[in-house]
This record gives C-alpha cells, sequence and structure tokens, in this order.
C-alpha cells in the first residue's frame, strides 16, 4: 500500500516542482512577487458575541521573504472588550506549479484569556491550495489549555491543563474573479482563524480586497459563526467585521 501511494504522489510532486514558473507568474496573497521581500498588515475587527458581547480590537502581522519560496511571520492580537491577546509566529514553503501555489505553514500561537487567567498554546502544521478562483486548506492541531492558580477541593492553589492532542483544521474558499485581479470578491467556509483554531465552530463569510495606490491593499470580511458542535441551525454565536490594509516593500 505504501509503495503504491508513493508510486503516485512522488510523479505529481515532481510535475509541480518541475513546471519552471516564477513567483511573478502567478501572485496569490502570500506569494513573493519577485520585488517587495517585506509584508505588514494590520487590520481592525469588531462585532457581537454571546459571552462578551460587543468586542472590538486590533491586529497586525510583520512577514519577510527569504527567497521566492520560504518566509517567516509573526503576528500579534489585541481583543480589548474580550480581555483576549495573542502572539503568534509561522513558516511557509511555498511549491508553485501551474494553475496556483500549495503552502505548507508551520505555526506557534499563544492565546491569553485574561478575564479567566487561560493560557492557549497551539501548534499548527497546515497544507493550502491557492488557485485563481479556489482555495482549500487542511491541517492538524494540538492544543494545549492551562489555568494557574485553581483551587483544589482542599482550597488550596494549584494548576490546571488540558490537551487536545488532533484537531483539524479545514476552510474552503471561493473568489468570483481571479486571485491577482485588482479587485475581488469572495466566499468561505473554515474552522480558524489567524489566531485560533477550533474544532467544530465553523465560521461562514464574505470577503474581498482592493488594490491601493502605493503598493498597498485593503482586505476585509463579514464572519458569521453559529453556537454549538457542527450543528449550523443551532444559534448564532459571533457575528464580526475585518477591515485592515497590507503594504509591501
Amino acid at each position: 500500500m505504501t509503495k503504491t501511494y508513493l508510486k503516485f504522489l512522488l510523479p505529481v510532486l515532481a510535475l509541480f516542482a518541475g513546471s519552471g514558473l516564477s513567483a511573478q507568474t502567478y501572485s496569490g496573497p502570500r506569494a513573493y512577487d519577485g520585488v517587495h521581500k517585506n509584508e505588514i498588515s494590520g487590520y481592525l475587527t469588531g462585532g457581537f458575541n454571546v459571552v462578551t458581547d460587543w468586542f472590538f480590537g486590533e491586529a497586525a502581522t510583520y512577514t519577510r521573504h527569504l527567497s521566492d519560496r520560504w518566509s517567516i511571520s509573526g503576528g500579534e492580537q489585541a481583543q480589548l472588550l474580550k480581555q483576549l491577546y495573542s502572539q503568534d509566529v509561522m513558516g511557509t514553503y511555498r511549491l508553485p506549479f501551474r494553475y496556483g501555489n500549495v503552502y505548507f505553514d508551520g505555526r506557534l500561537l499563544l492565546n491569553r484569556y485574561n478575564q479567566w487567567r487561560v493560557y492557549e498554546g497551539i501548534a499548527n502544521f497546515s497544507i493550502s491550495l491557492e488557485t485563481p478562483h479556489f482555495d482549500m486548506r487542511i491541517g492538524e492541531s494540538l492544543i494545549r489549555y492551562r489555568m494557574n492558580h485553581v483551587k483544589d477541593k482542599n482550597g488550596l492553589g494549584t494548576d490546571a491543563g488540558y490537551t487536545e492532542p488532533l484537531v483539524m483544521t479545514f476552510g474552503l474558499g471561493v473568489n468570483i474573479l481571479p486571485r491577482a485581479n485588482k479587485w475581488n470578491l469572495g466566499l468561505f467556509i473554515r474552522n480558524y482563524d489567524q489566531f485560533y483554531y477550533e474544532n467544530w465552530n465553523i465560521n461562514w463569510g464574505v470577503r474581498f480586497h482592493a488594490s491601493l495606490p502605493l503598493d498597498m491593499k485593503l482586505f476585509g470580511e463579514f464572519n458569521v459563526r453559529p453556537a454549538g458542535s457542527i450543528s449550523q441551525l443551532a444559534t448564532r454565536y459571533e457575528t464580526s467585521m475585518k477591515m485592515g490594509v497590507k503594504y509591501v516593500w
């Protein structure tokens, strides 16, 4: 079985790697364009959920393209009314092929839920496919929760923790125009965002981007998260809006 799988997989990878296309041939939202090695993006987000009521916050990410294939990035988030603070770091390898790009991502993420004094650590590995009109992501996360100074049954302070060893990452998206167009509109469904990975709380939404002068790009999305485990007929958990700008140099 393994030999049969490898006989199929290796020629496919060789075809992708040997396609000979440069980064300038097709440029997805994360692809190096051959000129600008640095990217910085920031956005504001706000909305309402059933736990914290209204919320708003900001996030920013810096990306450095080490080559046309390799990049590293780091980001932060501050959700003020949620009292949620996040940091992440990610390494990416891009594999171009005739119709788009395949990305291999490794990410480490730390969330601090200040109101409940809970730390959440996440290690994620994902593979993404991006074509002009379609994108897909699949991966796995290991999630560790930790709470300090929890009182035990004797009233003494102790630490508590819990690990979710296998949390699947999945996402699908579609664009109405080719991805490299100066403006675009699309739909998405996923169980993750830049600063969280959850098992079955699925997001549905609308996204857009538009090119601006001076190597800048406007982007945003409208996002709905129903409550419940997988049940998309359950009551609404959260509705949010994101709006930001990316600049390259």
